[in-house]
């Protein structure tokens, strides 16, 4: 019998306001859909509305879910991290606070792109897709 595969889970949201998607550059300089690490006992679309308070201060309807990835990430020449990443049409409700400048992984960089901003983002190519898909 195999072993169990066992991976973190990460809960994105592509939330749109004025016509723009935001996004979130992370530590290795890549610009990503905002949220996080889906918590015990909380359901996906739980962690999304969360995510998009926590980190956008923004109050979320969750519409579809408009992805999912193994996204290998790289941390040396012969290692990398697996997460099992999925994501959420997010509609945006109301401003409910601030965008977060300091987060749990550390400084936080988050804007709102444009869909032809985005074209030219560094960014993990699903990422992209996954923008393009849910306007």
């Amino acid at each position: 019998m195999a072993a169990a595969l066992l991976l973190p889970i990460s809960v994105k949201c592509a939330v749109f306001e004025n016509g723009k998607v935001w996004l979130r550059k992370n530590e290795r300089d890549e610009w990503e859909l905002p949220g996080g690490k889906l918590e015990e006992n909380e359901q996906p679309d739980q962690t999304a509305m969360r995510e998009a308070k926590e980190e956008l201060g923004v109050k979320v309807k969750v519409g579809n879910l408009i992805g999912a990835n193994l996204y290998k990430i790289p941390v040396s020449n012969d290692k990398e991290v697996r997460v099992f990443v999925i994501a959420y049409r997010c509609d945006f409700v109301e401003r409910v606070g601030d965008v977060e400048q300091a987060g749990e992984a550390g400084a936080a960089e988050f804007r709102a792109f444009s869909m032809k901003e985005v074209e030219s983002l560094n960014m993990p190519e699903f990422y992209r897709g996954w923008a393009k898909n849910a306007i």
